[in-house]
């Protein structure tokens, strides 16, 4: 399996590095760092008056270099951890579009692998369930979204809701085999204890067919279902959260459902993210 990390300075960031090579170090499973520099990002609004475009390309030549300045440090920081955790160091770097960047490094890949608050632009104001979003658009592959903190996986939570996405979810996560040595706990989120159980089972019943052991936990509430999810995640100790895109209006086009953007703005833990 081939893991493509973006890289970042952020905590959610460092926590992403520190999963991707978890993940990679017992099989020797190929990581290969991705860094770049938005170049939109680097514009600076017009401003009127004497003198004015001569004191805008004056900004833009100072955020081009603080900006290439950060890419240097970032390669230089991930060399340094590579080779701290003797995973082969791999790095790809893009001055550019970093949607097209991305398409083309995860054509090769299998997982991508995030921070939460990751992102390629000068001023880091990019909303990141927006990208995100974008980003599971322009690849067919999963992404694990991580928060500030890490932990490895000894306990994985399934959210799952009966929805397309969910199903993908379910099978990409069952067909890479992620954390086979972890226990498995898979949910269902519904105001009817029939229908939270039926939903658990069916996924669980998919699992199985896999040679993925795992228990059964439907949840009959009326809450905020991400509330519910953060609730488990905490009670049991969760390393990772695989869902689709789950909650009450599902998927649509460029926009996670509104449970699952809840989560990613706040991660619990590192969420594996298919649609």
């Amino acid at each position: 399996m081939r893991i493509l990390l973006l890289l970042g300075e952020t905590e959610s960031s460092l926590s992403a590095r520190e999963f991707a090579f978890d993940l990679a170090r017992p099989g020797g499973l190929s990581v290969s760092g991705l860094s770049g520099i938005d170049l939109s990002s680097l514009t600076v609004p017009m401003i009127g008056g004497i003198g004015a475009s001569a004191y805008q390309a004056k900004l833009e030549e100072m955020r081009g270099r603080q900006a290439r300045e950060n890419n240097a440090r970032l390669h230089a920081s991930y060399a340094e951890a590579c080779d701290a955790r003797g995973v082969e160091f791999s790095w790809l770097s893009f001055e550019g579009d970093p949607a097209e960047a991305f398409r083309v490094a995860s054509e090769t890949r299998d997982l991508i692998v995030t921070g939460h608050d990751t992102t390629f632009s000068v001023d880091r104001a990019a909303s990141l369930p927006e990208l995100l979003s974008n980003l599971l658009l322009l690849s067919p592959r999963p992404v694990v979204v991580c928060g500030d903190e890490y932990r490895r996986p000894r306990d994985v939570l399934v959210a799952y809701d009966g929805s397309l996405p969910a199903m993908r979810a379910l099978q990409m996560y069952a067909l890479l085999g992620l954390w086979r040595e972890a226990r498995v706990h898979v949910t269902s989120i519904a105001a009817e204890l029939q229908l939270a159980t039926r939903r658990a089972h069916a996924a669980a019943d998919f699992l199985r067919s896999h040679d993925v052991h795992c228990t059964v936990v439907p949840i009959e509430t009326r809450v905020d279902p991400s509330e519910a999810i953060r609730i488990e995640v905490v009670d049991r100790g969760i390393g990772l959260l695989v869902m689709g895109a789950f909650g009450h209006r599902g998927w649509s086009n460029a926009l996670f459902g509104s449970t699952t953007r809840r989560l990613v703005e706040r991660p619990p833990c590192p969420l594996f993210l298919f649609h």
